[in-house]
C-alpha cells in the first residue's frame, strides 16, 4: 500500500533528486505566496484564521513540491553472463556423405548439447567469410577459419567471450592449416574467449585415392637433377600399390608404383633433368577407379622454376685458419653450391725472388682474369681475411671497380669476413669497393685498431626479424640460440654501418663513432645486388657450441645457409614476398593474392605502392594495391579461366623499387572444397591445444569450457517519480479541501 502512495518501491540507498529548472521552482514559490496573501483577506475569528491559512500553507507547499518536480533515484548491480558464440563449418565437406547421412546432421546434435550446458548462444556459420545464423545448407565453396575468428574478434570488440565453440571437420583451405601442415610453427589465433572444438566426421565406406601434396624445392638447375615428391592418400586403399605418373606439359615424363600403408598413404619421389631454364608446368596424377568419391583430385599440377646453374661462390682467402678451413668445408659440402677457393695465395713480390716456378708450392693468383673476365659468372663473392694491395698492385682500382659494378649494377653479391687483413685493416677505406659494403670504413690507421677482448654478440630486434639470423622460427628459442654461442676473440672495428643497411649482431660492450653498439654482422640491398660485413673471424667456434651442448653444428650450418639463400634473393628471404591460400582454385572463384613488404630490418613497410600482373597463358591484366599497417596488401582476382596463372609483383615507395616477387596458382575443375574428403582431427587437436582450449572427437559430446570472469556487472538505474506519487495529490486535495472548508465556515468566499 506504501508503494503505491509514494508511485513506488523506495529502497533505502537512493537519493533525492529536484528535476524542474529553478525559474519553475522560484515562479512556483512567488505563485504561493501570492495565493497564501490573498487567502488571508477577509474579516473572521483568529482561530478560524489560522486554521484556514494553516491548510491553505500545506497544500501550496505540495503544489510547489510537484513543480520542482522530486525523484528518488537509486542504483543497483544486475550480473550479466558473458556471451556464448558457435561458428559453425558452412563449407561443402560438411556435406559429404559418410554411411548414407551428410557430416552436418551432427551440428544439431552439437548445438543442442552446447545449449544446454551454457544456456542462450549466438549462432555464426563461415565459409570464407562470417555470417550470422545457423547454414541453411552447407554449400560454401571456402573454408577460412582463420578469418572467422578474426572476424568474430572485430565483431565483439573487445569484450571477453564467456565461451567459443567451432564446429568443424577440420578441413581448413586458409592459411592458418597450410602453415601448420608446413611444420612452420603458427601462431595460434587470438580469441575472444575459452575455445571448445567439436570434430564432426568419421570417414568409414568413403572411397577416395588423391595427390594430396607436392614438393619441388622451390626451384631447380639446368642439367642438375632435382626431386619432385609427392604425397598420395588412398581412403580405403591400404596396403594397394598404385601407379603414380609424372607429365610436363602435358606429355608422360614417367611412371612408379606405390605401395600405400596402413593409413592409405604413400610417398613417391620422381628425379627429373630440366635441360632449359624457365617455369615449367609438371602435374602429377593417380588413376580414378570405380567408387572414387572425388576424381577431381586424382591430379596435382605444379610449377618449377629453372635456373641456369648450381650457385657459383668464389672464396678468396688472404691466409689459412680454422675459420677460412670451416667455411670452404661447408661450401663443398652443399650440392646446389659450385666453390672456387683461392688461399695461400703467391703475390707479385714472390715472382721478383730468384726462384723458378718448379721451386715454389704456391700457384701464381690469377686475380686480373678473376676479377676482369670471369667475375660476373660467379653469385656469391666471400672476401675473407682478404688484403687487395699485394695483389692488385698494377690494376687495383679497376678491379675493385669492377666488383662494385658487379654488386650494384648486374646484381652480384659480395661478403666480407674480419680478421686482420679485412675491412680498415685491409685499406678498404676510400675504394670503389667501400662503397658496396654495408659498414662505413675510415682510413686512419688509429681508427681501425682490432678490439681484441672476448665476446658474445648480441642479437638485434632487427636480427630477430631477418632471415639470415633467424635459425629457428620461434622467436624466442632464436633468442636462446644466440644467447647459447660460444664467443668471439675479437672484432675489426667499423665507423659506423650505413643509414639503410641493417645491423642483425653487436658488440654488447663496443661502440661506433656515432655512440651505437659497434656493429658486428651488418647486411644491405646495393643497388641490383647484396652485401653482409661479419666483422670477426670466428664464426667457426659456432658450430662447437651447439655440438657442446649435444645439438650438432646446426647454429652454424644455419647461420651461412640463411646467409647463402638471401644473398641469392631466395624468395623466401626476400623482402618482398606473394602468396595466395591455395595453389588450386576453381572457375568462379576469387583468388586472395597476399603481398606482403618489408624494411630493410624486415619490419612492416606500410603505404607501399604494389602493382600485380597477372598472367594467364598469355592473357593478361594489371591490377593495384598498397601496403597496409601490417605491410601487407590484399588483391583479390577472380578466377574466370581456368589453366595457369602467374602472379608478378612489385613494390616501391615513393617511386623507389622496395623489390619483386612470383607467385604461380591453377585454375581448375577440381573442388578444393572436396579435394580431401578425411576429417583433419590432428589439426583441430592442435588448434584447441595451442589456445588452450579444448577438442572433442566426432561423436563425442564433451565439457564446453566457459570464463567465468566474462559475467559483468550491468548498473541499473530506477527512479521514482514522486512529484506525481498519490500521497502528494491526496495530501494536497486534503488540506486545500479543509481549507476551502474552514474559509466557507466564515462566511468568506
Amino acid at each position: 500500500m506504501m508503494a503505491w502512495l509514494l508511485g513506488g518501491q523506495m529502497g533505502p540507498e537512493g537519493t533525492l533528486q529536484w528535476t524542474a529548472p529553478d525559474w519553475a521552482v522560484i515562479l512556483a514559490v512567488v505563485a504561493a505566496g501570492t495565493a497564501l496573501v490573498a487567502a488571508s483577506w477577509g474579516i473572521r475569528s483568529v482561530a478560524a484564521r489560522v486554521g484556514e491559512l494553516t491548510c491553505w500553507a500545506l497544500a501550496l507547499t505540495g503544489i510547489v513540491l510537484a513543480v520542482a518536480g522530486p525523484v528518488w533515484v537509486e542504483e543497483e548491480g544486475r550480473i550479466e553472463e558473458g556471451r556464448s558464440v558457435i561458428l559453425v563449418d558452412a563449407s561443402r565437406s560438411m556435406a559429404i556423405l559418410e554411411e548414407g547421412t551428410p557430416r552436418s546432421d551432427a551440428v544439431e546434435r552439437i548445438v543442442g548439447h552446447v545449449r544446454r550446458q551454457v544456456g542462450e548462444v549466438e549462432i555464426f556459420h563461415f565459409g570464407d567469410d562470417l555470417a550470422v545464423g545457423q547454414p541453411e545448407s552447407y554449400d560454401l565453396p571456402g573454408t577460412d577459419l582463420e578469418g572467422a575468428l578474426d572476424a568474430l574478434s572485430e565483431r565483439v570488440a573487445g569484450e571477453q567471450l564467456a565461451s567459443v565453440v567451432v564446429v568443424s571437420d577440420g578441413l581448413d583451405r586458409g592459411l592458418l592449416r597450410r602453415r601448420y601442415l608446413r611444420e612452420e610453427r603458427p601462431h595460434a589465433p587470438e580469441l575472444p574467449g575459452p575455445l571448445t572444438v567439436f570434430g564432426v566426421g568419421e570417414v568409414t565406406d568413403v572411397l577416395d585415392l588423391a595427390v594430396r601434396d607436392i614438393d619441388t624445392g622451390g626451384y631447380a638447375f639446368i642439367r642438375a637433377p632435382f626431386a619432385i615428391t609427392a604425397r598420395i592418400d588412398g581412403l580405403g586403399f591400404a596396403g594397394r600399390t598404385v601407379p603414380v605418373t609424372l607429365t610436363r606439359d602435358g606429355s608422360t615424363i614417367t611412371q612408379q608404383r606405390v605401395t600405400l600403408d596402413e593409413q592409405g598413404a604413400g610417398t613417391v619421389r620422381f628425379e627429373v633433368v630440366a635441360e632449359d631454364a624457365g617455369r615449367f608446368a609438371y602435374a602429377v596424377s593417380v588413376p580414378v577407379y570405380e567408387g572414387d568419391a572425388v576424381p577431381a583430385n586424382n591430379a596435382m599440377p605444379v610449377v618449377v622454376k629453372v635456373v641456369r646453374d648450381r650457385i657459383r661462390v668464389l672464396q678468396v682467402a688472404g691466409a689459412p685458419s680454422w675459420d677460412v678451413k670451416f667455411l670452404r668445408r661447408f661450401l663443398k659440402g652443399d650440392p646446389s653450391v659450385q666453390l672456387v677457393s683461392f688461399f695461400i695465395l703467391r703475390t707479385p713480390r714472390d715472382l721478383l725472388t730468384q726462384y723458378s716456378d718448379r721451386e715454389l708450392s704456391l700457384i701464381q693468383f690469377p686475380y686480373e682474369r678473376l676479377f676482369a673476365e670471369d667475375l660476373w659468372t660467379f653469385d656469391v663473392v666471400v672476401f675473407q681475411n682478404f688484403d687487395y694491395q699485394p695483389y692488385f698492385d698494377f690494376r687495383s682500382s679497376e678491379l675493385l671497380e669492377n666488383l662494385r659494378r658487379y654488386v650494384v649494377d648486374d646484381g652480384g653479391a659480395l661478403v666480407m669476413v674480419g680478421g686482420d687483413r679485412s675491412f680498415g685493416l685491409g685499406n678498404y677505406g676510400g675504394t670503389p669497393l667501400a662503397e658496396v659494403l654495408p659498414v662505413e670504413l675510415s682510413s686512419a690507421p688509429e681508427d681501425n685498431v682490432p678490439d681484441e677482448r672476448p665476446f658474445r654478440p648480441d642479437l638485434t630486434a632487427e636480427g630477430g626479424r631477418h632471415p639470415v639470423t633467424r635459425l629457428v622460427a620461434d622467436p624466442v628459442e632464436n633468442q636462446l640460440w644466440w644467447e647459447r654461442m660460444h664467443t668471439m676473440d675479437g672484432t675489426n672495428v667499423v665507423a659506423s654501418a650505413r643509414p639503410d643497411a641493417a645491423v642483425l649482431l653487436t658488440h654488447p660492450t663496443a661502440s661506433d663513432k656515432a655512440g651505437n653498439p659497434l656493429p658486428v654482422l651488418t647486411v644491405q640491398e646495393v643497388g641490383q645486388g647484396r652485401s653482409m660485413a661479419l666483422t670477426v673471424d670466428a664464426s667457426w667456434r659456432w658450430s662447437l657450441s651447439e655440438a657442446a651442448e649435444g645439438r650438432g653444428n646446426q647454429a652454424y650450418l644455419r647461420f651461412w645457409k640463411n646467409a647463402i639463400r638471401w644473398l641469392m634473393k631466395d624468395s623466401t628471404t626476400a623482402r618482398v614476398t606473394v602468396d595466395t591460400p591455395r595453389e588450386n582454385y576453381a572457375v568462379g572463384e576469387d583468388v586472395r593474392v597476399v603481398v606482403r613488404a618489408r624494411d630493410p630490418g624486415f619490419a612492416p613497410l606500410p603505404g607501399a605502392n604494389v602493382e600485380v600482373a597477372l598472367d594467364n597463358e598469355g592473357r593478361t591484366s594489371q591490377l593495384k594495391g598498397r601496403t597496409n599497417p601490417d605491410g601487407e596488401a590484399v588483391i583479390t582476382i577472380p578466377a574466370q579461366r581456368s589453366g595457369t596463372h602467374r602472379v608478378d609483383v612489385a613494390v616501391a615507395v615513393d617511386g623507389e623499387p622496395v623489390g619483386t616477387a612470383q607467385t604461380v596458382f591453377a585454375v581448375t575443375t577440381r573442388d578444393p572444397e572436396v579435394d580431401e574428403v578425411a576429417p583433419d582431427t590432428a589439426f583441430l587437436t592442435w588448434l584447441a591445444a595451442s589456445t588452450q582450449g579444448a577438442f572433442h572427437e566426432a561423436g563425442t559430446l564433451g565439457e564446453v569450457l566457459t570464463d567465468p570472469s566474462s559475467a559483468r556487472t550491468v548498473q541499473e538505474v530506477r527512479e521514482t517519480a514522486l512529484w506525481r506519487a498519490p500521497l502528494l495529490a491526496i495530501l494536497v486535495a486534503l488540506f486545500s479541501g479543509v481549507g476551502w472548508f474552514l474559509r466557507r465556515r466564515s462566511g468568506l468566499r
